[in-house]
């Protein structure tokens, strides 16, 4: 009996051991994958921003559908409103030299004032630099239509690649592309930047405009089969919902 006791005892040891090798290797392997994934990720980090040390931002992504709006507040402490059909992309957070997003529709900004590190909207036709201020941005990359609006402060517009083709704006003023130039105009109407508060509003704006207004709004195509009607002005206003 103190035999087979003996070989039972052995036989407990060994698969006791073989147990104790496994785990080990199991948690040697999982820190080896570890440092493997993390080295692996760190590697695709860095591949992917070369040699801008200041450059290594996560970036996030935020699209509306049509008929909707979205309220954001950045990092920064920046306060956006985002139109239909619109597609903002932002760092998680700001590096040391500036606040740069990238903007593919319409947005109202309210940024948080910051002299040292300037406030940029880069859309695919031109780009606004502010410090501290209220603007309305129409950038959207399926027209040609660039527009910069100003309720408050002072914002540099720019063109892309036309760095020497800028204009400073004013409050109550607004940038816009003309025959692929920059121009501006003093803004007395603030009806079509209601936007925000869910609201559809114009004020002696023609059929055709306002209609093309509801093709972004909703994301549909209106034809408008007599020309009359199109050139024919409306004023009026109401809620997107409606």
């Amino acid at each position: 009996n103190n035999k087979h006791t003996d070989v039972q005892y052995e036989e407990y040891e060994e698969e006791n051991n073989t147990r104790k090798n496994i785990r080990f290797y199991l948690k040697e392997f999982v820190k080896v994958a570890a440092v493997v994934l993390v080295t692996a990720l760190g590697m695709t980090y860095y591949l992917s921003q070369p040699n801008e040390p200041d450059s290594f931002l996560v970036m996030q992504t935020i699209s509306v559908p049509a008929g909707q709006r979205m309220n954001i507040v950045l990092p920064d402490g920046t306060d956006i409103w985002l139109n239909a059909k619109t597609t903002i992309k932002y760092p998680v957070s700001f590096n040391s030299k500036e606040r740069r997003v990238y903007l593919d529709g319409q947005a109202y900004f309210d940024i948080a004032k910051n002299e040292k590190h300037p406030f940029i909207v880069e859309t695919e036709q031109g780009e606004v630099t502010a410090l501290g201020t209220k603007f309305d941005v129409l950038a959207y990359s399926d027209n040609e239509i660039f527009e910069t609006t100003l309720m408050e402060g002072k914002v540099k517009v720019d063109l892309t690649g036309k760095s020497k083709h800028s204009l400073i704006l004013e409050p109550n003023h607004k940038a816009y592309l003309d025959t692929h130039h920059l121009t501006s105009a003093r803004v007395t109407d603030f009806s079509s930047y209601e936007w925000r508060n869910g609201l559809i509003s114009f004020k002696n704006e023609t059929f055709e405009n306002i209609m093309k207004s509801f093709e972004k709004t909703y994301d549909i195509k209106i034809v408008i089969q007599d020309p009359k009607i199109g050139r024919a002005s409306f004023t009026g206003k109401f809620r997107v919902t409606d």
